[in-house]
């Protein structure tokens, strides 16, 4: 297996981070290969941005696959989960990864206010994307998941599709 990014992005609340975990668990246990773990919040903590902004978004986005691109880049299979708020840095993605799979968790927003983790829809946050953010949503994601959707059987497609994406690719 080659170094490969698996790009899962969906609203707050979709289930970007559970899955994402998961999914490493299972890379692990089923490929014996170690897969590292990249979060989009995790990553503004350790460099201290609080830029919600569209610009500040956009900057972060762009940070996130290049910390991504850096380790793919040595053989590492990254999952990162993230917003994704803009086309062009996913443009970049399958631009610039050859072993790039890009999974979309289109959940409902009844589904993600239920969920509401961190409190953002309870509280009315500000800048928050796709609530009084405009986002541009994915529309040639390899892999699309909406609402309720099992975890296990998207950890085995997104499997199953990392080892198509690697095998057109491998040496």
């Amino acid at each position: 297996m080659r170094g490969a990014l698996i790009y899962i992005t969906g609203l707050s609340g979709s289930g970007k981070t559970t899955l994402a975990k998961e999914l490493v668990e299972n890379i692990e246990i089923q490929m014996k290969i170690k897969a590292i773990f990249l979060d989009g919040d995790i990553l503004r903590e350790c460099v201290n941005n609080n830029d919600y902004s569209i610009q500040g978004r956009f900057a972060m986005a762009s940070y996130y696959v290049k910390v991504a691109k850096l380790l793919v880049d040595q053989g590492f299979i990254v999952v990162l989960s993230t917003i994704s708020m803009f086309e062009a840095v996913r443009a970049f993605n399958r631009e610039n990864f050859k072993n790039y799979l890009e999974v979309f968790l289109n959940v409902s927003e009844k589904i993600r206010i239920n969920r509401d983790p961190k409190n953002f829809y309870k509280n009315n946050t500000q800048n928050m994307a796709g609530l009084n953010q405009d986002v541009e949503l994915p529309k040639r994601s390899h892999l699309v998941y909406s609402d309720n959707f099992n975890i296990n059987n998207a950890c085995r497609d997104i499997i199953e599709k990392l080892k198509e994406v690697n095998a057109k690719f491998a040496l």
